[in-house]
């Protein structure tokens, strides 16, 4: 069992895991446990909620102690921040886009197999591919931007 200690961050974790049971309504399978969806999809944004604030956490301390800090210490938070940055943009695309690039990015599939998973043409898969890619570029421009300034 997993237990948060704060109540406001516990009372966001339950309201993010029923938005994410009704993004996905379609996807429910009656047949399976639905108990065991919910307690998945909790754990699932605990364990992100819990990495997020180790993460900050570290980050804050390596900015009160520089000296400390090394070259390999700064690329993994740095890693880690710029990961965490674009799984938000990721996760804010509309569904179908947002499908498309984790198949061709996770899974490694060629658009004509997407095409044929999905059952839409080859074109609207690299189209939306592309549409993705030129999103999250711009994002990653307004995020360098602040880093740098």
């Amino acid at each position: 069992m997993l237990i948060l200690y704060d109540k406001t961050l516990a009372k966001d974790i339950v309201q993010n895991c029923f938005l994410t049971v009704w993004e996905r309504h379609t996807q429910l399978e009656p047949d399976k446990s639905f108990s065991s969806y919910l307690y998945t999809i909790t754990r699932s944004l605990i364990y992100k909620e819990t990495e997020r604030l180790i993460l900050n956490t570290r980050f804050i301390e390596t900015k009160e102690h520089p000296e400390e800090l090394d070259n390999h210490t700064v690329e993994s938070l740095n890693a880690s921040f710029l990961e965490e940055y674009i799984n938000k943009y990721i996760e804010a695309l509309p569904r179908i886009s947002r499908q498309i690039f984790l198949l061709k990015k996770e899974e490694g599939l060629s658009n004509q197999e997407i095409a044929n998973q999905l059952n839409i043409t080859e074109r609207s898969v690299a189209s939306h591919h592309y549409r993705t890619l030129k999103y999250l570029r711009e994002k990653m421009k307004e995020y360098l931007i602040s880093i740098l300034f």
